[in-house]
């Protein structure tokens, strides 16, 4: 990587949301990479601070899409029970 190039966004926000809505365990390995990049980058290791900020949008968005998972499965149960429950009645 060149010096000159602009720096990654570090995506902390999105790491931040996705700890306090979504699944919080991969959302604080979100956060931990997140804040990383800026320290990375100040101190000349481009490579890394780009690979850490890749990283902690991959674990947001792997955060965010097991809550999707989980939300549709209790979705999935909770349907199945009242159809249950209305059948024995």
């Amino acid at each position: 990587m060149e010096p000159n190039m602009q720096k990654p966004d570090n995506n902390l926000v999105w790491a931040i949301l996705s700890t306090v809505f979504c699944c919080w365990p991969f959302g604080v390995v979100a956060i931990i990479k997140a804040a990383s990049v800026d320290g990375l980058w100040y101190s000349g290791r481009y490579d890394e601070a780009v690979q850490a900020a890749a990283d902690a949008r991959k674990w947001a968005w792997v955060s965010a899409g097991v809550f999707v998972f989980v939300f549709m499965a209790y979705i999935l149960l909770v349907v199945l029970m009242a159809v249950g429950i209305a059948a024995l009645e």
